[in-house]
């Protein structure tokens, strides 16, 4: 091969690296993070993204349920009960100071029959419905309050079937004050029991 014509290939394949170099330089392979009230807000459209939701595990809720302290939602995208039941929530925790709730999807840890999720169903069997089959679940919406291990709250009351009423319809004016009332009021004992939780330190 000619000189000439080996400096010219070799001139040439320097300047593409170069600029594959400054195109690949110019390029934004950053990963977008969606933060989790974000993401709550794309699953619970009927939520506001200014939302006070957390998500965990199974494991984060077992741990809480042997020695934790936590406000803890329980359901999935997929149950419209959850979506109304989670609305209400935000909008009590935010009137009442709160600013975190986790959130647990279990959807796929019960269809699983996962071994960390049979552990929570046995923590919390005394709260849980038994099937003719003699077996215990955690159904959708479920709300748990949780002190120091010892569950406070156990709120599932629109996880059962309520006949052929839809969410909508079942959440009125009416049932959605008094359900904040109430929650307001075990939000701001939860408050209280971790201020006084803090100046025992």
């Amino acid at each position: 091969m000619n000189k000439n014509i080996k400096r010219f290939l070799q001139g040439l394949l320097f300047i593409l690296i170069i600029v594959a170099f400054i195109y690949i330089g110019a390029q934004d392979f950053s990963t977008k993070v969606i933060v989790d009230n974000e993401k709550f807000d794309q699953e619970y459209q009927n939520v506001s993204k200014d939302n006070v939701f957390h998500y965990v595990n199974a494991g984060d809720v077992y741990s809480i349920l042997r020695s934790g302290t936590a406000i803890i939602f329980m359901g999935f995208k997929e149950n419209s009960w959850s979506g109304y039941y989670a609305n209400i929530l935000n909008e009590t925790a935010k009137q009442s100071g709160i600013k975190e709730i986790l959130y647990y999807d279990f959807n796929d840890d019960r269809k699983m029959k996962n071994a960390t999720y049979q552990s929570i169903v046995l923590k919390l069997s005394e709260y849980l419905p038994t099937l003719d089959d003699g077996t215990k679940n955690i159904y959708a919406p479920t709300l748990i309050i949780v002190e120091n291990g010892t569950v406070k709250l156990f709120d599932s009351d629109t996880s059962i079937n309520i006949g052929n009423i839809t969410p909508k319809e079942y959440w009125d004016d009416s049932r959605i004050g008094i359900k904040m009332t109430y929650l307001k009021q075990k939000f701001i004992e939860q408050l209280q029991y971790l201020d006084s939780k803090n100046k025992a330190k």
